[in-house]
């Protein structure tokens, strides 16, 4: 009986991989990853041509934000049950300054695509910055894996919520598994791209047409922001919701 036991629980597990992994993919065809996946394909046409060892370093990067990403949550979920507290996905998505913030970056994000302003870094970053010509760097493509491991959580599919549920009613482990499984699957599409660059390097050189890009793709920028006004507003009720918007349209 206990073989047939340790079966069955094995089984179950795969199959919650499983869905964790599709879930992962899903999340990709979510609204709230198309800002971050805005930013990326801009990051990409922008540089146009370059060399595929460059573009797959990039891309392998934001893998490994994602990654490293969805592995801190793992341990906080681990640390969180180790000393009883109930953790739940998207449980950041809750807060009141947290979803602010979120309003606030995208804001800002919005108003860089827009040409308002540029973030220019001092000459020795810069120059020391691993760009090789493309300016496609490790640490800012990192940063946008784990930026859209973070804009991910609160789009997650009805059966991703599942995977997460048996992830947190087990071990430490499984914890780590299902949330690893998560990753890659979110991780995937920049790991296609890194294993054939060269379906990158076959867009479009920069031009003239990139301004209205970025503009259009603002918009994404923009409805998820407003988005998030209205669960801020769940919390902190129209006025508090109305104020935020209000700041950010003074921005």
């Amino acid at each position: 009986r206990s073989v047939v036991a340790m079966a069955e629980v094995s089984r179950g597990l795969i199959a919650v991989l499983v869905l964790a992994l599709l879930g992962g993919l899903i999340l990709n065809l979510m609204p709230c990853v198309l800002p971050v996946l805005s930013i990326k394909l801009l990051s990409v046409v922008g540089h146009g041509g370059a060399d595929p060892r460059t573009v797959r370093i990039g891309f392998l990067a934001s893998a490994a934000g994602i990654l490293v990403s969805f592995l801190v949550l793992a341990t906080g979920a681990v640390a969180l049950k180790s000393v009883d507290i109930a953790a739940a996905w998207g449980i950041q998505f809750q807060q009141p300054l947290f979803l602010a913030a979120m309003v606030a970056i995208l804001t800002l994000f919005a108003c860089n695509l827009w040409g308002l302003f540029e973030i220019r870094l001092p000459s020795k970053f810069a120059n020391a910055a691993p760009t090789a010509g493309s300016g496609i760097g490790f640490g800012s493509q990192f940063l946008n894996g784990a930026f859209a491991t973070v804009m991910a959580t609160p789009c997650s599919a009805p059966f991703l919520g599942t995977a997460i549920g048996f992830a947190l009613a087990r071990g430490a482990v499984e914890i780590y598994m299902v949330f690893f499984a998560l990753g890659v699957g979110l991780a995937v599409p920049y790991l296609v791209i890194a294993a054939a660059p060269k379906l990158v390097t076959w867009l479009p050189q920069p031009g003239q047409w990139m301004r209205t890009l970025r503009r259009l793709l603002s918009l994404a920028l923009v409805a998820t922001a407003a988005w998030l006004l209205t669960v801020l507003s769940v919390h902190t009720g129209f006025a508090g919701a109305g104020l935020i918007a209000l700041l950010m349209m003074a921005v």
